[in-house]
């Protein structure tokens, strides 16, 4: 691989909502981290970039705290998180969903999208339904209204196909309103049409809502981000603008040039 440019310092930002300080994390001998460091601020858009094994998914699940760095640090909205359990991360306003979708696949899609909420809400799966459960329905089917799932309430979860499973992730992550969500590959399985429907969904999100997103499909990546980040090989190469990333010869040779040839 060609030798590239390092890193730009991370910009300070006042009260980041997430902040990464030095963050390692290793895999017996394996580096998949290398010391990175990364600001987020409220409201902001960011797109993660960079090829299979760049570290991307591994950097995500130390922020939802999936997994604990081998060394650094990081911080939502001020608290040190680096141990924190990442059940706990729904109670600091996070929701993530994942590159494999996760869901129950026994229960319908209103009830994945009412166990959503009534898990925010500090609420049980009822013995009997009470007003308070009557209105969590009727938002759980205006949720997967949001995620054109409205059609298909009562269908068990196992017999989606694969695009409508990253759907209803997505729906079971809004439900909880968060104001940091982490996407890893939304898009993965949508057909054009519903890859469009998905940007206007997210772009239609409030604008104190800070987005994190992975992305292999590029128009959606750079249709939906305000700032990029790219990694290789475990560590960050460079970050700026889409319209920067898009112009950058290192990014095209490490990424986008594979990409655009594969």
């Amino acid at each position: 691989m060609t030798q590239t440019t390092p890193a730009p310092a991370v910009p300070a930002i006042a009260d980041p909502v997430i902040q990464v300080r030095s963050v390692v994390v290793a895999f017996g001998g394996l580096l998949a981290l290398k010391g990175i460091d990364l600001d987020v601020t409220r409201g902001e858009r960011l797109a993660i970039l960079g090829p299979n094994g760049a570290g991307k998914t591994t950097l995500f699940n130390v922020i939802a705290g999936d997994i604990t760095p081998t060394d650094g640090t990081v911080a939502i909205k001020g608290r040190d998180c680096t141990f924190l359990p990442s059940r706990h991360r729904p109670r600091l306003g996070m929701a993530r969903t994942y590159q494999k979708a996760r869901s129950f696949d026994g229960l319908t899609i209103r009830e994945n999208i009412y166990l959503a909420l009534a898990g925010h809400r500090g609420r049980h799966w009822p013995l009997w339904r009470s007003p308070v459960d009557r209105r969590l329905d009727e938002e759980a089917t205006e949720v997967a209204e949001s995620v054109w799932l409205g059609d298909h309430l009562d269908t068990a979860a196992g017999e989606l196909a694969h695009g409508q499973k990253r759907q209803l992730e997505l729906g079971m992550a809004i439900a909880t309103q968060p104001d940091v969500m982490l996407l890893d590959e939304p898009a993965s399985g949508l057909s054009r049409g519903e890859r469009e429907r998905l940007v206007e969904l997210l772009d239609s999100l409030a604008g104190e809502v800070t987005l994190l997103l992975i992305e292999h499909d590029m128009e959606v990546a750079f249709s939906l981000s305000q700032r990029v980040v790219v990694m290789a090989d475990g560590a960050m190469v460079t970050a700026g603008t889409p319209e920067q990333i898009q112009s950058d010869p290192d990014v095209h040779e490490i990424y986008l040039g594979v990409e655009a040839s594969s």
